[in-house]
């Protein structure tokens, strides 16, 4: 398995058990976190701070009920991939979509940038809107 493919891993699994530090340490400093579509969450996302702040709002406004099941990671030195059924619930609105999911990897091992793509924007554009 490549160390990229584990380093995807081990943000995947920070990222679930809501653990800060552990998120932090898998972004590079200078990270970039593009958010697709047309709802007041969409757009770029600089720096670990900025990061950090989306997901913590992202985890707020869901009651911690968005969960990202992992269908396949892939990767090599500088770019992995990620393929995710993403299901959570907000208010009355309920997410259950399929992503594939672009990472870029600086020289140490640390997501630079991220991109996502949805089967279903429109359905992400609903919840959050």
């Amino acid at each position: 398995m490549h160390p990229n493919v584990v380093r995807l891993e081990t943000f995947l699994d920070a990222y679930a058990a809501r653990d800060v530090p552990g998120i932090r340490d898998c972004l590079a400093d200078e990270a970039v976190w593009h958010v697709g579509g047309t709802h007041r969450l969409s757009g770029d996302y600089q720096g670990v701070s900025a990061i950090l702040e989306y997901f913590e709002q992202v985890g707020e406004e869901t009651g911690g009920t968005l969960h990202l099941e992992r269908l396949e990671l892939i990767a090599n030195d500088e770019r992995g991939a990620a393929f995710l059924r993403v299901v959570g619930e907000r208010g009355d609105h309920q997410l259950d979509v399929t992503m594939a999911e672009a990472f870029q990897f600086d020289d140490t091992g640390r997501i630079k940038e991220f991109w996502a793509h949805a089967t279903d924007q429109d359905a992400i554009n609903r919840f959050w809107g």
